[in-house]
């Protein structure tokens, strides 16, 4: 294992522990009624869980659980991972739900995915999907085309609409439900799930987390819902450097996926310059990207007449208080071509650009402008671009 490696396993660890180990179980109640043994399933599934995630929980912890997984201590593996909760949830037998904040730090990573632990006490034995959501999180756009979407097989991009155009939706939110963990709660008297959050800028920011399990499950008195304050430690930047064939500075089209194949940046944080209907981003030599610490698969390209290559780039995280952690990252991204249609004279172009986007939202900013559209225009190794004047498009153009 290399020392790069090793830092961003510990760094990533951090926002899953941070001093939480130093936090007093007692905090949250523990539940006596529940039986060790599929506790300690259920808990042994969360911790390969999070190492898929690539935020393994520290040694000790994990030790801490194998023992009172060994023993048949339902206490004692509550305890274990308690200091680590950063929300817990009640179900109670009417099966409505409130949440109390957990002794975990709430540290996040700007531009990344931070997975949280949910404690879950189920009094009412409930086997339902817990939902969370949050009036933070969400799409920063409306007014996307759902007849567009639907043709992409992207609906899920146009939900939760910035319909009021709030500037405050910094987070996104969603359980992990993917194996080894569940869509539904178990029934068991407690458990735990992950809440992934990811947070597109730094600092520090409140969100209120609200969680329920359908329809008019939510406690009287707002209690199915908790503020939290975060602290966003801020992304990394990236230069990239990016040549042509003939070694000159150019325009590429960048995919870029972490090791679970999540897209970087959120494409529902996305406004333009960059497309939210589209993987891909554009950039340009020289320019600079913001990644959190991490391992990242990053595809590149310049239209159909280059080779698609695929590279993996670490981001390695840095001492806030160093020299070092000033200094970005360098990505060198060389281009190939498998042929060259203008040696045979041949030129390539798109006669079908919608100045309004076609699929682009209409609020914060309803069409295409001209310097976006060149960006992948140029991003596409296109010798010409056309814009179509028609419908909504000569509406916008004409403004």
């Amino acid at each position: 294992m290399t020392r790069a490696t090793i830092q961003r396993i510990c760094f990533a660890s951090t926002f899953l522990l941070g001093s939480a180990l130093e936090a007093h179980a007692d905090d949250l109640p523990v539940v006596s009624a529940v039986e060790a043994q599929p506790l300690g399933a259920q808990l042994s599934r969360l911790v390969e869980a999070l190492d898929m995630l690539g935020h393994p929980l520290f040694e000790e912890v994990r030790e801490a659980i194998a023992a009172a997984d060994e023993a048949g201590d339902a206490a004692a593996l509550q305890q274990a991972i308690d200091p680590l909760v950063l929300c817990a949830v009640t179900i109670n037998p009417e099966l409505r739900v409130k949440v109390e904040r957990g002794p975990a730090d709430a540290e996040l990573q700007q531009g990344g995915y931070v997975p949280c632990i949910i404690k879950i006490i189920n009094e009412g034995d409930s086997t339902a999907a817990l939902r969370i959501w949050s009036p933070q999180a969400g799409a920063v756009y409306s007014g996307a085309s759902l007849g567009i979407l639907e043709r992409q097989q992207q609906t899920e991009l146009n939900a939760n609409e910035n319909t009021a155009g709030s500037t405050q939706r910094f987070l996104d939110v969603s359980l992990f439900t993917s194996p080894p963990m569940t869509a539904n709660l178990s029934g068991l008297e407690v458990e735990y799930v992950i809440a992934v959050l990811y947070a597109d800028e730094a600092g520090r920011r409140e969100a209120i987390l609200t969680f329920d399990i359908g329809q008019g499950t939510q406690d009287l008195g707002f209690r199915g819902e908790v503020p939290v304050l975060f602290d966003i430690k801020p992304a990394l930047p990236v230069r990239l450097s990016i040549r042509d064939v003939d070694d000159t500075p150019t325009v590429s089209r960048l995919v870029i996926r972490d090791e679970q194949g999540r897209i970087y940046p959120s494409q529902i944080k996305r406004l333009a310059p960059d497309f939210f209907f589209q993987a891909q981003i554009y950039r340009r030599d020289n320019d600079i990207i913001h990644l959190p610490p991490g391992v990242f698969r990053i595809q590149t390209s310049r239209g159909p007449e280059y080779v698609v290559h695929e590279q993996e780039f670490e981001v390695v995280a840095t001492d806030v208080d160093s020299a070092a952690s000033t200094e970005p990252h360098e990505l060198a991204i060389q281009l190939e071509r498998w042929v060259d249609a203008n040696a045979f004279g041949f030129y390539s172009g798109d006669h079908h650009i919608h100045g309004a986007g076609c699929a682009h939202y209409q609020s914060p900013t309803e069409g295409v402008r001209p310097e976006d559209m060149f960006l992948q225009v140029k991003g596409e190794g296109l010798n010409v671009g056309c814009v179509l004047t028609w419908g909504p498009c000569f509406d916008f153009q004409r403004r």
